[in-house]
C-alpha cells in the first residue's frame, strides 16, 4: 500500500496542479477488515457450484467465519479484533511475533508456529469431508 500510495501521489502531482488529496487506511482499522469483507461478499456468486454461498441465499452473503493470519499482533490481530464477528485471528511465529504464549495485550484467537499450520487448522475446520 505505501509504495503504490506514493507513486500514485507522485505521478498525480506531476501532471495536476493541485496536490492529490486522499484518506488512507491501514490495519488496525476495522475499515479495512469490512471492506475485504465487501469484496468478499461481491466475489461469491462466482464461486463454482455456491460453495461460499450462504445456504444457497445470495440475499444475505454472510461468512460463518472469516480467517486473519498475521505475525503482528498490534495491527494483524488487533484488526481483526476491532472488526468483530465474523473474523477469526491466527498469530504466527514467523515475523514479528516470536512469543512462547499469546500476545497479552492483543492476544489470538489461535497462535502457530507457521503459516503452513495456519492453512492446516483452517482446512480441518472448514472441511466437510
Amino acid at each position: 500500500m505505501g509504495a503504490f500510495r506514493i507513486a500514485l501521489e507522485s505521478i498525480f502531482n506531476r501532471i495536476h496542479h493541485n496536490a492529490l488529496e486522499y484518506t488512507s487506511f491501514g490495519k488496525p482499522n476495522p475499515f479495512v477488515f469490512k471492506n475485504a469483507e465487501a469484496i468478499l461478499r461481491r466475489l461469491q456468486p462466482s464461486c463454482h457450484d455456491g460453495y461460499f454461498m450462504d445456504n444457497g441465499n445470495t440475499g444475505s452473503n454472510s461468512f460463518e467465519t472469516l480467517y486473519m493470519i498475521g505475525d503482528n499482533p498490534l495491527v494483524d490481530i488487533r484488526g481483526a479484533q476491532k472488526a468483530g464477528h465474523p473474523w477469526f485471528s491466527i498469530l504466527t511465529r514467523t515475523g514479528v511475533f516470536k512469543g512462547k504464549e499469546n500476545h497479552a495485550e492483543f492476544p489470538a484467537d489461535l497462535v502457530v508456529d507457521t503459516v503452513e499450520e495456519a492453512v492446516d487448522y483452517i482446512l480441518k475446520k472448514e472441511s466437510s469431508f
